[in-house]
């Protein structure tokens, strides 16, 4: 039974394959439409996507097999569907560089400087000379007291509370110095002139007197006192003022004519208190006082120191030596003129 059945089938399916024998024809090509990609969709497609698609033909070959009766070829034609996938470049977008963040700077610590040690004070250089001021004194239209100099004053005074009991100091009279009062009347006149001892407007004064006598006699007047008084605030460590003076009769000159002396003079001026004495010296002095007649700054004939006051009867002593001397010569000269022997040619 079994056997039958194989038999059957058999021959069921060598039937089919004579029927179905017969020539072989290509399969047409089947052509499948792809849509293109939109272009506004699309701004950049690849050239893969621009091309048309292709279109694949594959044959399927019929093997046909045969036992002993040829059996007909079957041909199976598969058509895979060709799919063209677009090459879509999405756009480019730039890159977003990020936010550049700076660290904090930290704050730069210096170190300190180490303090350099104190300069030490340096020595008071030399005073400079003093500069030469003008000084008057007018009353009913007479200017009775006109003076120049300029001025350097020495002084030695007291220490309180130090080791070393005395202190020294040199300073000049300047020549901004102002005239706050004066007289022009009577046998003595004279001059007050004071400075200031710092330059502010509430600085105390130091003072400078000067008193004038005249000789009704000889017709002479002199400088006859000299008067200073100097503020505590002016001498380091000094306690209260300092007063000189000095007292005596010097620059003795006729009346309408004034005192010159460019070379220095010095005034040695003491005082009462213990250990207070001063020493002024004046240059390019030129005074007058006594005067009689107008308000002129312009001085009268000057009569020149010479080095000091030198009394009349010395250049007329001089003279008279001199003179002296000069005619023992003269008689010396004659006398041994006469006394010498004849000189002359002997005849042989």
């Amino acid at each position: 039974m079994i056997r039958l059945r194989v038999y059957l089938v058999w021959a069921v399916v060598c039937s089919s394959m004579v029927f179905c024998q017969g020539p072989l024809t290509p399969p047409k090509p089947v052509v499948i439409p792809v849509p293109l990609p939109s272009l506004a969709a699309s701004p950049a497609v690849s050239s893969a996507a621009s091309e048309e698609p292709k279109i694949s033909t594959e044959p399927i070959s019929t093997t046909a097999k045969a036992a002993s009766v040829p059996e007909p070829s079957t041909t199976s034609t598969t058509l895979p569907p060709t799919t063209t996938t677009p090459s879509t470049t999405p756009p480019t977008t730039p890159p977003t560089t990020p936010p550049t963040t700076t660290p904090p700077t930290p704050p730069t610590i210096t170190p300190p400087s180490p303090t350099p040690p104190p300069a030490p004070t340096p020595a008071p250089g030399p005073l400079p000379p003093p500069q030469q001021g003008t000084w008057s004194w007018t009353e009913n239209n007479v200017t009775c007291i006109l003076i120049k100099f300029a001025a350097q004053l020495n002084v030695t005074y007291p220490i309180d509370n130090s080791s070393s009991p005395l202190g020294h100091l040199v300073m000049n009279i300047p020549s901004t110095a102002v005239v706050v009062n004066g007289n022009c009347n009577g046998s003595q006149q004279w001059v007050n002139i004071t400075w200031p001892v710092w330059d502010k407007p509430e600085s105390p004064m130091n003072s400078m007197l000067m008193v004038f006598a005249n000789n009704a006699t000889t017709k002479l007047y002199s400088l006859e006192h000299l008067n200073l008084t100097l503020m505590p605030e002016v001498f380091p460590n000094a306690s209260s003022q300092l007063f000189v003076h000095w007292q005596g009769s010097t620059w003795r000159t006729p009346q309408a004519t004034s005192y010159r002396c460019s070379p220095p003079t010095q005034l040695n001026l003491t005082a009462d208190a213990v250990n207070q004495v001063a020493t002024l010296t004046l240059t390019q002095l030129q005074e007058e006082a006594f005067r009689t007649s107008g308000n002129s700054s312009e001085f009268s004939a000057p009569r020149d120191c010479g080095g000091g006051d030198v009394p009349d009867a010395v250049p007329i002593a001089v003279g008279c030596a001199l003179g002296g001397l000069v005619l023992v010569v003269l008689v010396a000269y004659l006398v041994g003129r006469r006394r010498s022997p004849a000189r002359g040619y002997l005849s042989m």
